[in-house]
């Protein structure tokens, strides 16, 4: 018998700023979204859906993180890691993704250590923040485009699915799938709800969890 995942409806929904969704973030307070067309990453309140803030960020590709400090942005051509100061988008530092780099897209970071998932390819690869040294990889979808963590679970969107899916650190298990509204792109949580950018309806929106 098909497996059909369950329906998350989103309980809050907002106009994206921009026409390009691509990543989602949260650094406690704000949620923040980067824009492919504007070139942007926007400082949103997710009670209101009002821009607070902005940064400008050259050549945004894919996901987007924060750190605690600084904002995390796939981007440029060749791909990177761009990281960038919230306040005036003056680039830190960055950080190359080698010659397979195009197929970073997903991205994900906490104190010590960072995530990429790798369309096409379908994995995640956990990194040591200081070393760079890939740790372990898991398993995801080949059109993974956002990342983020719940506890010890990885969560990713698939674009083309339309999907949530969580998988289990350190076993690689796929604990949950959830079908989401429209094409999610960056994905992030707020310690109470998932946040999604979704693409073709030019929305960011949030889901809680059906077993929560």
């Amino acid at each position: 018998m098909l497996f059909v995942p369950p329906r998350l409806l989103p309980d809050h929904v907002f106009p994206a700023p921009g026409s390009h969704l691509c990543g989602l973030a949260w650094d406690g307070k704000y949620l923040w979204h980067s824009d492919g067309d504007t070139e942007r990453i926007y400082r949103i309140d997710p009670a209101s859906g009002r821009v607070s803030g902005e940064v400008p960020c050259p050549a945004v590709r894919t996901d987007l993180a924060h750190d605690g400090t600084y904002l995390w942005q796939i981007a440029g051509h060749p791909k990177r890691i761009v990281v960038l100061d919230p306040k005036d988008g003056m680039v830190v530092r960055e950080l190359p993704l080698g010659q397979d780099g195009e197929n970073a897209c997903a991205l994900h970071v906490n104190a010590g250590h960072y995530w990429i998932g790798w369309k096409n390819e379908a994995t995640i690869v956990e990194h040591d923040r200081a070393s760079h040294q890939a740790l372990a990889t898991y398993p995801a979808m080949a059109r993974i485009a956002g990342l983020t963590m719940r506890a010890d679970i990885l969560w990713f969107t698939d674009f083309e699915e339309g999907l949530l899916v969580g998988v289990e650190r350190p076993s690689g298990l796929e604990i949950a799938r959830f079908q989401l509204e429209g094409n999610p792109t960056g994905l992030c949580w707020d310690g109470s709800r998932f946040w999604y950018s979704d693409y073709g309806g030019r929305r960011i929106c949030s889901v809680q969890l059906t077993q929560d």
